[in-house]
């Protein structure tokens, strides 16, 4: 899964780099608005999605009743596209056509939500699959596009298509065994009477990538283009999510108290020094997509910083949830719903989510009135998104700490100490040997030659003081 998501970190930053170097930062500002107005769109299946993988990671395969009954509520996503759509296009002064050409996405995100929930709760390794062969097309159809038919922003909306489509196929093909059984209306009439639950659960989500939304119709889609190039490269550091992804199958089938804790800091142990390597090299890692897009540099080091609490904070949320026993059964009892993890999970999340837009809604406005630089107002919209992450992530972990064992162990000392000694030979090593006065090509090589040296720098710190580390990478040594 960690494997995949690493390549899908490069072959997803050169998507962006050459998005970015096409379009104008208003360009990549309608390319998010238009993800988000998908994310809207896919809402609904969050009924599926939700049932389906805790009921078949507990055994029952669901996997048929799971596809059918997505692909009739992919109806109603398409109602929600076109009003959204209509009512959005012309107030951010943007063409219609990528927004037409963007319909294709909502039948397909409703049967790669469903896919990707079928292969969490059955083989969450397929998911690692799936998502480097549909990365991988995605460059390829995205640069015959834009450098080829030079289509512009369709040419990105097409390349998303080809990435939703091939990991569908992929990952429906890699649990095939789940669709064995023959569709169940029982189950469809229990996932709609529990309904509720996963469209309070599935709430946070749409809300909080509400905030490019709000802020291009509010202060127009060019700031959401700076902001969001800052925050792809930053999400990076969340893929070290990905090394917890198998804890919530695993807690919902009775998996040991101490497993939080050993997720945790696997995690930790990648995330802490991405982000180092973020703030460390954030000017050049941004130049590279542009040298527009530096005025982003410090916005980058700050949601870098951000991405390590999310990582947490996730962790925490499967946790509370794969923990919760109070669905188990065909007729759960709702006021033990109520009182369970399985809602105050997404409450939690829900008043995150309103908290931070609307403290977003009022920040921008404070940039917009008082004249602030562009820089400054991404380092704002950063600091309100790290600050609202923080606290509702301390929030959840009061809570989670009487479910599992959450404190990592010392080694954690050493993962800063590591990604301190790190980030000091990134940022000289940088200064000296990548130079913006190189092509592009040869900027790039030069810089991942840099991210490369800075790992090695910091694996070899963690090795020589953490002996947890040395008995892991033996481990694995042996493994190989």
């Amino acid at each position: 899964m960690f494997g995949a998501r690493i390549v899908s970190a490069f072959t997803g930053l050169l998507f962006t780099i050459m998005a970015a170097r096409w379009l104008t930062p208003a360009g990549v500002g309608t390319w998010e608005v238009i993800v988000t107005l998908v994310t809207f769109s896919a809402y609904p299946v969050g009924v599926v999605a939700f049932w389906a993988t805790r009921d078949i990671a507990r055994g029952q395969m669901v996997g048929k009743t799971a596809f059918i009954f997505g692909t009739l509520l992919s109806g109603a996503g398409l109602v929600l596209y076109f009003g959204f759509s209509f009512f959005t296009y012309s107030r951010i002064a943007a063409s219609v056509l990528p927004f037409v050409l963007g319909t294709l996405l909502v039948p397909l995100s409703y049967w790669s939500a469903v896919s990707n929930s079928i292969v969490q709760g059955f083989r969450p390794s397929a998911y690692g699959y799936a998502l480097i062969i549909s990365e991988v097309l995605k460059l390829v159809v995205a640069y015959e596009a834009l450098y080829v038919y030079r289509l512009g922003l369709e040419g990105v909306i097409l390349g998303l298509i080809t990435s939703y489509f091939v990991q569908s196929v992929v990952g429906t093909y890699l649990v095939r065994l789940t669709a064995a059984e023959k569709f169940e209306p029982p189950q469809v009439r229990r996932w709609s009477r529990l309904a509720w639950l996963p469209a309070i659960s599935y709430l946070p989500t749409v809300i909080a990538v509400a905030d490019t939304y709000v802020a291009a119709i509010g202060f127009g889609p060019g700031i959401v283009g700076y902001y969001q190039i800052a925050f792809i490269v930053a999400s990076v550091v969340g893929y070290s999510s990905s090394l917890a992804y198998s804890l919530y199958p695993l807690l919902l089938r009775g998996g040991s108290e101490r497993l939080p804790a050993v997720s945790m800091e696997f995690a930790l142990l990648f995330a802490i020094p991405m982000a180092g390597g973020c703030v460390a090299l954030a000017g050049p890692i941004l130049y590279i997509f542009g040298s527009k897009y530096e005025a982003s540099s410090l916005g980058l080091a700050i949601l870098a910083s951000m991405f390590v609490f999310t990582v947490i904070s996730g962790i925490v949320d499967q946790v509370l949830q794969g923990t919760e026993k109070a669905d188990v059964g065909q007729r759960p009892k709702f006021w033990a719903l109520i009182r369970s993890n399985l809602l105050f999970v997404p409450v939690a999340n829900v008043l995150f989510g309103v908290f931070y837009v609307s403290s977003l809604y009022v920040a921008l406005s404070y940039a917009s009135t008082s004249g602030l630089s562009t820089s400054s107002t991404i380092e704002l919209w950063a600091v309100v998104e790290l600050s609202a992450t923080v606290a509702f992530m301390l929030a959840k972990a009061w809570r989670a700490r009487r479910f599992g064992k959450l404190m990592p162990g010392r080694s954690v000392l050493c993962y800063l100490i590591g990604t301190v000694v790190m980030g000091v030979f990134s940022y000289l090593v940088a200064g000296a040997f990548v130079s913006e006065t190189a092509g592009t090509l040869s900027y790039g090589l030069h810089l991942l030659g840099v991210v490369v040296s800075g790992a090695a720098v910091y694996f070899g710190v963690v090795y020589i003081l953490d002996a947890k580390f040395r008995s892991l990478a033996l481990g694995f040594r042996r493994r190989l």
